[in-house]
């Protein structure tokens, strides 16, 4: 857990990933729930007495929010983002950003563009991350160049608490949006086939769901440290399940004939060029 004080989280933006967060810093003690204050008008009104009742505190305005937040998540959509971006830079020159972290999980906004407007003394972090975070399990990548140590220690510390985090540079994020911004995609795809693929050969689609799930679960948790060894890499893992002319060889043999793997390269491919593109 983190050395320096977090103080009071703001969140600017309160849609799936933010409420990921929030119950994760809270579930590991890193702030009670009155350390975190909301700005999202598009709330429910049940969901926000909700929060209320748990203990969050909500900001009436923009300027409310930056004004008593330590640290703001920036987790509004990027079109907001640049919708009011004069708004705030009108805002942030007024405000004292001495000690205070942005933290952006904005998709497509680099942090120079937060840092042009920001608070003067603020520090800007951005980071990239994916669905898991939603089940305390994301990967959320941090782009290291320009931030203090400190900025990446309050930063990793609050992401580390629903997931794993890795440090980037900024100009690796678009490969970090195809690869796990845009992962989950890729694996609920391949277990939605291999279920099909399961049905065709004359399964239920209930059992081959299941088997399919499990095998990814049991597959997954091969691949983690056993008593702080590493584990075996996938390609060797692939080789312990392939015996020579058996059933898996046949399964590979016509994978890697087929261009499996090259498939999977040029969709993260595309999907880079279009997080370049909306950048």
């Amino acid at each position: 857990m983190s050395t320096t004080t977090i103080g009071t989280i703001g969140f600017l933006g309160f849609g799936n990933m933010g409420k990921a967060i929030a119950k994760g810093v809270v579930a590991a003690g890193i702030v009670p729930a009155n350390k975190i204050l909301i700005k999202d008008p598009g709330l429910h009104v049940d969901f926000a007495v909700s929060l209320g009742h748990q203990g969050y505190r909500f900001a009436e305005s923009d300027a409310d929010l930056f004004t008593q937040a330590d640290v703001v998540l920036v987790a509004v959509k990027p079109q907001v983002a640049k919708q009011e971006r004069e708004n705030w830079k009108a805002l942030f020159a007024s405000l004292q950003g001495e000690g205070k972290v942005f933290i952006s999980i904005m998709a497509g906004i680099k942090a120079p563009w937060l840092r042009e407007i920001a608070p003067r003394g603020a520090e800007v972090v951005r980071v990239m991350p994916n669905l898991g975070l939603s089940v305390g399990i994301g990967a959320t990548a941090v782009a290291a160049d320009g931030a203090s140590d400190r900025s990446l220690e309050i930063t990793e510390t609050i992401f580390n608490s629903c997931g794993t985090t890795v440090l980037v540079n900024e100009s690796d994020m678009d490969a970090v949006t195809a690869v796990s911004g845009s992962g989950p995609m890729y694996v609920f795809e391949f277990i939605e086939a291999m279920t099909a693929a399961g049905e065709k050969a004359g399964l239920s689609r209930e059992t081959a769901y299941e088997l399919v799930k499990q095998t990814v679960l049991g597959s997954l948790e091969l691949l983690k440290p056993l008593d702080g060894a590493p584990s075996a890499s996938p390609d060797e893992w692939s080789a312990r399940v392939r015996s020579p002319g058996g059933t898996t060889a046949a399964a590979q043999d016509l994978l890697r004939a087929e261009g499996f793997r090259d498939m999977l390269a040029r969709a993260v491919e595309a999907a880079k060029n279009r997080s370049i593109e909306l950048s």
